[in-house]
């Protein structure tokens, strides 16, 4: 007697402007993950939704965002990864697993969906390279070497062009990210591919 196939537990959409408060309250979720270092705290406040509802926005009208969310009725919003063209990379700006979903491949799920993405958009420019890139902390273990297990690499901001040396900048200066012990960086995955 065959088995059904089982469900797998997380399916992914494409978000719309009415998943923004869901996505926001997610993103605010796993944020909160850094009030456990002092260094970073600052980062859970009123300050950084702002921030936070400004990204969701920006990766909805310049790219796309992925959601996924739980198979299982009712669907429950698991996590977010938002990403658009910045240079000449997929930039991701950010992705966000609600604490409740954490260690179950909501982020790995959400990671592997934007690379493939970005697979898609090089051949459909007759790139041989794919290029996803981000920004993050080297010193928390969920973050910097996080994406390094991925295949993501340290990279000069100046290698990727004008936007990333921007938003380096702006992380730095404007919402003052860098604090002792812990600084952001820019990271990149590439991954040569046959044109289509």
């Amino acid at each position: 007697m065959a088995h059904p196939t089982p469900k797998p537990p997380f399916t992914l959409r494409s978000a719309t402007p009415d998943d923004i408060p869901t996505l926001c309250a997610i993103g605010k979720s796993a944020v909160s993950k850094f009030g456990s270092i002092p260094e970073l705290a600052h980062l859970v406040g009123a300050s950084e939704d702002a921030a936070m509802l400004k990204k969701v926005e920006n990766s909805l009208s310049r790219g796309r965002i992925f959601l996924a969310e739980s198979s299982s009725e009712p669907h429950e919003a698991a996590g977010f990864l938002g990403a658009f063209q910045m240079d000449s990379t997929l930039y991701i700006s950010e992705i966000s697993v609600h604490p409740s979903f954490g260690g179950q491949g909501v982020g790995g799920m959400l990671l592997d969906a934007v690379l493939e993405w970005a697979r898609e958009r090089a051949r459909e420019k007759g790139e041989t390279v794919a290029r996803a890139s981000l920004t993050a902390y080297a010193e928390v273990p969920w973050n910097g070497p996080w994406y390094e297990r991925r295949g993501f690499r340290e990279v000069d901001a100046a290698t990727l062009g004008p936007e990333h040396v921007e938003k380096m900048r702006y992380d730095r200066e404007e919402r003052d990210l860098n604090r002792p012990g812990y600084h952001r960086y820019c990271m990149l995955w590439e991954e040569r591919i046959d044109a289509a």
